[in-house]
């Protein structure tokens, strides 16, 4: 970089110091940054914005569907004077009249009267169903927009707090996680994944955690992180780890990234240090002693704990498919042992543990 500079007036050479140097280079730096703030708000304001809007839309059908419901109300008193009234006269006609003509007029009064009742009770059933049905879709909608600002004020804070990692937002109507955060290291290279996914519920349901963990082997992701309102059943915590999937209320969100962070940091630093004297074979032994190599081994142990789960229940009315269905597992046992002896002669202790190899039912083997 030319450290000088020409004087305008008297056209000689000066030279520009160091700290005048790095003072213009922070001063442009400060207002680039003010400017990419400045955008960024704009743009996470706007969507505040709309959201907002929504929200308001909804309760304005919620008023117009409380009016329909008060009118329905007022129809069927209505409804219920007439029917009175009609009885009265029913009644009036009966005490008077004795004859014939007079007890035919009155069974076709009543005939028409009990044709009016059936009427008057469909049309109340059919209104009764619309405002069900309106009033259903009007609270899924709300629950659903509610979500939606809790992922956008999700977002934020984690683009704030770590303004080097990616956090990519998946779009509504994809299948996968809520939110993808790419943790970077000082030098923007990635250190890995970690997905989020975020639960309004007023129930904890298991299958959150399942379906986070196929999304996280979708994903090749390192971690998974699930945020919910309602942590599981007995569960004292705020933060939890079950079935390697981190679960926390959403105010212990940054404290619980911070940690998270540091742990794929840590790791890649030392994946760049060893990388410098690696050898084809060191490569082959870190995929094996890898996260994505251990969610394979996982993903196979749990089908085969699925499979023998399905055969136990079945065996008394099935006994001819539980044989062949057992043939079946005594060939996917052996293959999957076949593997895992193999790399664990290759890679030794630092092969990492498999979960749920321990629950296979070795002793039944031959």
């Amino acid at each position: 970089m030319n450290n000088t500079i020409k004087c305008p007036y008297c056209k000689k050479t000066i030279e520009i110091s160091s700290a005048l140097s790095h003072e213009i280079d922070e001063k442009t730096k400060s207002e680039l940054e003010s400017k990419i703030k400045t955008k960024f708000e704009e743009n996470y304001n706007l969507k505040l914005k709309d959201k907002e809007n929504e929200t308001g839309e909804l309760k304005e059908r919620n008023r117009d569907l409380s009016n329909q419901l008060l009118e329905l109300n007022k129809l069927i008193r209505s409804l219920k004077e007439n029917d009175e009234k009609r009885a009265l006269e029913m009644e009036k006609l009966i005490g008077i009249e004795k004859d014939k003509a007079k007890l035919d007029a009155i069974k076709i009064a009543s005939e028409d009267y009990r044709h009016r009742e059936m009427e008057k009770d469909k049309t109340i059933n059919d209104l009764k169903k619309l405002l069900d049905n309106a009033r259903r879709k009007s609270e899924q909608g709300s629950q659903q927009t509610q979500g939606e600002i809790l992922e956008l004020d999700l977002e934020n804070e984690l683009r704030n707090a770590f303004q080097n990692d990616e956090v990519i937002e998946v779009k509504k109507g994809i299948k996968g996680a809520d939110i993808i955060q790419v943790v970077k290291t000082p030098l923007g290279n990635s250190a890995g994944k970690i997905i989020w996914e975020l639960k309004r519920t007023k129930r904890f349901d298991q299958n959150f955690i399942d379906k986070l963990k196929s999304d996280q082997r979708t994903e090749k992701a390192e971690l998974a992180v699930l945020i919910t309102t309602v942590m599981p059943k007995d569960c004292q915590k705020d933060i939890i780890s079950i079935n390697n999937v981190w679960i926390s209320t959403p105010k212990h969100t940054i404290s619980l990234a911070n940690i998270l962070r540091q742990q794929l940091l840590a790791v890649a630093k030392q994946k760049a240090i060893s990388s410098k004297t690696q050898t084809d074979a060191q490569i082959l032994f870190e995929y094996m002693t890898s996260s994505e190599f251990s969610h394979q081994l996982e993903a196979i142990i749990e089908t085969y704990l699925s499979l023998q789960n399905q055969i136990n229940k079945e065996k008394m009315a099935f006994e001819k498919q539980w044989k062949q269905r057992e043939k079946e597992l005594e060939k996917m046992y052996k293959s999957l042992f076949g593997i895992y002896g193999s790399l664990t002669g290759i890679a030794g202790n630092s092969l990492p543990q498999i979960k749920g190899i321990e629950m296979l039912d070795i002793g039944g083997r031959e």
